[in-house]
């Protein structure tokens, strides 16, 4: 069986459960304990995360809500688009450089929110598909999913999915890691 890496912010938490029920007998599943909140959290943590985790031979991964908000009123999101597609490159680059070129990593789009500026999710969810595409890396597109009925797929705090949303976005990662096992 393969060993599946969940990287990602609490969105990432909350399918981790359905993919693993999803992907059971043919592959193990797993994921840091903490949530990797924005990229360079991530980036920053996968030293400290993955001495306790088996070697991935499939990273799916996806960081983009706290990196694109205003938490702090500043007029600013959290990751300025530069800093953000930074972050994810020396991410894609520690990873393959862990775990060796070939590992196949799948990159998420962020999902959307009740509460969100619209622009914000479309725009960092292309630098994310730019930078995925440099890299060679296929997207899940969680985002547009999600999006097709807002309503339904989030739960009432406005950002985290509801049971809905977490059966779309489980299915999402299944499929999408489909290939590799």
């Amino acid at each position: 069986m393969k060993n599946i890496l969940l990287l990602g912010d609490s969105i990432r938490m909350q399918y981790t459960q359905k993919v693993k029920e999803g992907l059971k007998g043919r592959a193990y599943v797993y994921g840091p304990n903490d949530n990797g909140r924005w990229a360079g959290y991530t980036l920053n943590t996968i030293r400290f995360w993955m001495p306790h985790l088996p070697e991935p031979d499939i990273v799916h991964w996806n960081n983009g809500l706290w990196d694109m908000g205003d938490d702090y009123k500043l007029g600013r999101a959290f990751s300025l688009p530069d800093e953000y597609v930074s972050a994810l490159e020396r991410t894609i680059k520690v990873l393959r450089n862990m775990y060796g070129e070939a590992l196949p990593i799948v990159m998420a789009t962020t999902t959307p929110t009740a509460k969100t500026d619209t622009s914000k999710p479309h725009e960092y969810n292309e630098l994310l598909k730019d930078t995925a595409s440099r890299h060679g890396i296929p997207v899940n597109d969680l985002f547009t999913a999600i999006a097709g009925d807002l309503g339904a797929n989030i739960s009432p705090d406005g950002i985290h999915l509801s049971a809905a949303g977490i059966d779309i976005a489980a299915n999402l990662v299944c499929k999408s890691v489909e290939p590799y096992l």
